[in-house]
């Protein structure tokens, strides 16, 4: 513990993204290794869960150095779960810089790597950059498509869709190679490099257990839910001229053209580095997401306050 700037007693370790689906089991995790830290939230965020924790929450903004600046001083440690998507990487390295803060954490994806043009990856790519050329004791970790829980807004959406009709459309030959990770081995990873030397200056890609055609991925999800899901291959240029006919007359469709042509392209990523240096071993998609599908009957039958939120 040190004494902030602001008068009072602060953690060690900040923490951003909190609000988020995988910060918040960022959150149990150090918690459950009993690591104090605190939590940096914009001052419109839903603070809730964290407060039923008893964390000290610090209102700041990723957007605004200057509020990065009142904050950081007197933390040793940064844990960047929020994405570096939007940004507010440069911010963020400026400030822990300026501020004495020298080990940070940064959470990326392996979407980095997409063959698509997308606006996302040239700014995550500079991100990486920045945070490369810094002097901090950095750890990147880049994540494939995580999902876990009926809130991951990934496989709760193919779920659903199981569950609603034995017919699945899928763009393409269902061909594409996937290796999705669960939430919980994500947390896991950012909380045991924390004070590991060795994965400083580093970054690490942090895939899933299991490599599977996204056909096996729907039949294995159908699986799980008792279910045996008939798959129904559309040509991808049709996919995509139906996404943007209904665009045109201003339909919302539940995928974008992008996420399409992301769908189609290989997404398997080696994490023997991880494995190596801080013993990483990620649960198999089948395991993970037959607790997914545990935790969605679950929530069904204690008709949980949520489970409305959760509908694609």
């Amino acid at each position: 513990m040190a004494v902030h700037p602001g008068g009072f007693m602060c953690a060690d370790i900040l923490l951003t993204g909190a609000t988020g689906f995988t910060g918040g089991f960022v959150c149990q995790q150090l918690l459950q290794r009993g690591i104090q830290f605190d939590c940096l939230v914009r001052p419109t965020a839903k603070t809730e869960k964290l407060k039923q924790y008893h964390l000290r929450l610090v209102e700041g903004d990723l957007n605004d150095i200057e509020s990065l600046r009142r904050v950081f001083p007197g933390y040793y440690t940064l844990i960047n779960v929020a994405s570096i998507g939007f940004g507010a990487a440069p911010n963020l390295v400026k400030a822990c810089q300026d501020s004495g803060v020298k080990r940070a954490i940064f959470v990326s994806t392996t979407a980095i790597f997409t063959q698509l043009n997308a606006k996302s990856k040239v700014v995550r790519q500079a991100a990486e950059k920045v945070i490369r050329e810094s002097n901090l004791d950095y750890t990147i970790l880049r994540p494939t498509m995580i999902y876990g829980t009926p809130e991951d807004r990934n496989m709760i959406r193919l779920l659903r869709l199981i569950e609603r009709s034995p017919l699945i459309p899928i763009p393409g030959s269902g061909q594409s190679l996937q290796q999705p990770v669960h939430v919980e081995d994500v947390a896991w990873v950012i909380c045991e490099v924390l004070n590991q030397p060795k994965t400083y200056r580093q970054d690490y890609n942090i895939s899933g257990g299991q490599v599977l055609s996204y056909n096996d991925v729907v039949q294995i999800a159908g699986y799980a839910l008792g279910k045996k899901p008939i798959l129904w291959h559309i040509p991808i240029h049709l996919f995509l001229n139906l996404i943007q006919m209904a665009n045109s007359i201003g339909l919302k469709m539940p995928v974008s053209q992008e996420q399409v042509l992301r769908l189609n392209e290989d997404k398997v990523f080696d994490y023997k580095a991880a494995q190596a240096d801080f013993n990483y071993s990620p649960r198999s998609f089948t395991e993970g997401i037959a607790q997914e599908v545990a935790l969605l009957r679950r929530g069904q039958l204690t008709s949980h306050p949520n489970v409305t939120s959760l509908n694609p």
